[in-house]
């Protein structure tokens, strides 16, 4: 069991709350919460059920990707956009609307072929960050949301991330908030944290030091009514 914050390095994790088979655990100094022992990576979802899921929103999804991509749009010092689980790809079309060179990272093959059979614009590719780190693209704009949580190690999912942006490049990252689930003082009353899918989960002010801690600055929280955590962050020179 690995009880060291990813966040802090502190060690003297508590047990958070035991949702069968998983228990979470939480630094008592600044509240990062994480999966011990950790589950693999990767999404859990998967499936016809959560593709059709996804075609049934395009519309929507499509209305809010053109809203933040315009919003990214405005923070990135070149053309260059990554989406990092691209989905049916409607982050990557949205920007290939506005002239952007985008491009859209995608494990389930099930969505990928609906991305690519939607003739979003845009290039979409089979692949992991960490293959993707390991080559010679850069992006000077990188899409997140929903995904960090996803990996059980915080810290190189983002040394990836920051990798893969050039100096000053923009990233609009977005992951479920503890608070969404640590409701009340009945943790037996809880929301699911949803493991094995996700896997760590932050609050605004961890997520902050984390980003800080691997070269991105300016981070500013939005405020998002109570739900997730949603923030632009910019990639440090």
């Amino acid at each position: 069991m690995s009880d060291r914050c990813q966040v802090c390095g502190g060690r003297e994790a508590m047990p958070l709350v035991h949702q069968e088979p998983h228990l979470w655990l939480r630094c008592p100094d600044c509240k990062f919460a994480w999966v011990s022992p950790p589950p693999g990576d990767g999404a859990c979802e998967g499936g016809t059920a959560h593709l059709e899921a996804q075609v049934a929103k395009r519309r929507a999804r499509m209305r809010r990707a053109r809203r933040r991509v315009r919003k990214l749009a405005q923070r990135m010092p070149g053309p260059r956009l990554l989406d990092v689980g691209s989905g049916i790809g409607c982050i990557v079309a949205a920007a290939a609307e506005r002239g952007l060179e985008a491009t859209g990272i995608e494990s389930d093959p099930l969505l990928l072929e609906e991305a690519r059979r939607q003739g979003a614009g845009g290039r979409f590719l089979s692949t992991d960050l960490e293959t993707l780190a390991a080559g010679a693209m850069r992006f000077d704009g990188i899409y997140c949301s929903e995904t960090i949580e996803r990996h059980a190690d915080s810290n190189r999912f983002l040394r990836q991330l920051a990798h893969l942006m050039t100096p000053g490049g923009a990233l609009f990252l977005t992951t479920p908030a503890l608070r969404e689930f640590a409701r009340g003082s009945e943790p037996s009353r809880w929301r699911h944290f949803g493991a094995p899918g996700r896997k760590v989960c932050f609050s605004p002010a961890n997520i902050r030091t984390q980003l800080l801690k691997h070269g991105f600055g300016q981070v500013r929280v939005l405020f998002n009514y109570g739900r997730g955590i949603k923030l632009f962050a910019t990639r440090s020179s």
